[in-house]
């Protein structure tokens, strides 16, 4: 008998909101991802359910290009945040963590 997978929320989240865009297709998502379409398609309702509460937001950014090489590149970003703004500068060698840290600024 085949091992069932057990998929964390925030990964379950993640693929709805892939799933959500307009013009994606459920199964062209799910194949990428290396999973079944129909476990996807059970996914959906239970996140679109919540209204969107759990899902994490993500923002499209416009990367400027990079005319000088510095010698430690970073990246920056700009998180606004009640009427102010916070600017976060990330070494460009750990995107994992500047990852980790974008996902813990959501509740």
């Amino acid at each position: 008998m085949p091992k069932r997978h057990s998929y964390p929320k925030s990964f379950k989240a993640q693929v709805v909101q892939e799933c959500l865009q307009p013009g994606a297709p459920i199964a062209s998502v799910a194949l990428g991802l290396g999973i079944n379409a129909n476990l996807v398609r059970k996914w959906i309702p239970l996140y679109r359910d919540l209204g969107g509460k759990s899902l994490p937001a993500f923002i499209p950014l416009m990367l400027e290009p990079n005319i000088q090489t510095r010698a430690d590149p970073t990246i920056k970003i700009d998180v606004l945040c009640g009427h102010g703004k916070l600017l976060v500068t990330w070494p460009i060698n750990d995107p994992e963590g500047c990852a980790r840290f974008v996902l813990g600024l959501t509740p």
